[in-house]
């Protein structure tokens, strides 16, 4: 089995150039082989397949990026899924480089690479924006979809999931917010806190801030609230298709006439 370190550069939003270059040089050093994704979050959410490809099942890694508990989550949505028993994480977030040199410098130990330093790039046309869902405290009540105007979510009974990622709107976090279980995060959310999937939640003061929020975005009323959103969302999907079918009308004709 062999022994490699990930390092994620978070599309290059979370940490500045200069820390991550120091960052690089300290794995260059290294004898493990290095792999630098450009993001994590956008390769999880498009690009599933190279995600397989980076993290093979009978290597061990240490993963260099945010949160431990964002970075976990991200790499579960893997398809085949990807075991987190030989995977390892380094917050650089809330880590010195010096503690991630230690850290580096003791993954090295009694490793037989000679090192290598590989860059798996994917397109940067789109910021990554969108909700991740920590199935460890949703509890599937389907507020999130609900609430949500541009179908980033798919409800059934006993799941909710993220369909559309690249239609949530960017620096949008209010389906975080009003969760009642903050089982949702946005990984590029730099304030932290749960919504930033923090690795500690502190629950009572989740509990106060999401009661706030509710009231503040959906007023006292949830429910009634929330059922105007549905039927907001329903006007915005026949408007789009309404619209692409006026389109596909105005296609057609002018090809008709050619």
């Amino acid at each position: 089995m062999g022994k490699k370190i990930v390092l994620c550069n978070c599309g290059g939003e979370r940490i500045s150039s200069e820390r991550l270059y120091a960052i690089e040089q300290e794995l260059v050093k290294s004898n493990v082989d290095v792999i630098k994704i450009s993001d994590l979050c956008r390769m999880t959410a498009l690009y599933k397949e190279r995600l397989c490809e980076v993290f093979k099942n009978d290597d061990e890694y240490l993963v260099i990026g945010c949160y431990s508990r964002t970075m976990k989550l991200l790499i579960d949505q893997a398809e085949p899924a990807i075991t987190s028993d030989n995977l390892n994480f380094v917050n650089f977030l809330e880590s010195t480089n010096e503690e991630i040199s230690g850290i580096v410098s003791e993954s090295s130990l009694n490793s037989a690479q000679t090192g290598s330093f590989e860059e798996v790039a994917t397109p940067s046309d789109w910021p990554s924006w969108f909700p991740v869902i920590d199935y460890s405290r949703c509890t599937a009540c389907g507020q999130c979809a609900d609430f949500c105007l541009f179908g980033v979510y798919d409800k059934t009974p006993d799941r909710v999931t993220v369909t559309n990622p690249q239609g949530c709107k960017y620096n949008c976090p209010a389906c975080a917010r009003i969760c009642p279980q903050t089982a949702i995060i946005f990984p590029k959310y730099k304030v932290g806190g749960a919504i930033g999937g923090s690795d500690f939640i502190d629950e009572i003061s989740e509990q106060k801030r999401q009661a706030d929020d509710v009231n503040t975005i959906l007023g006292g009323d949830i429910y009634l609230a929330l059922e105007k959103r549905k039927l907001k969302r329903r006007s915005i999907i026949m408007e789009e298709a309404m619209n692409k079918a006026i389109e596909e009308r105005t296609k057609a004709l002018k090809n008709k006439n050619i």
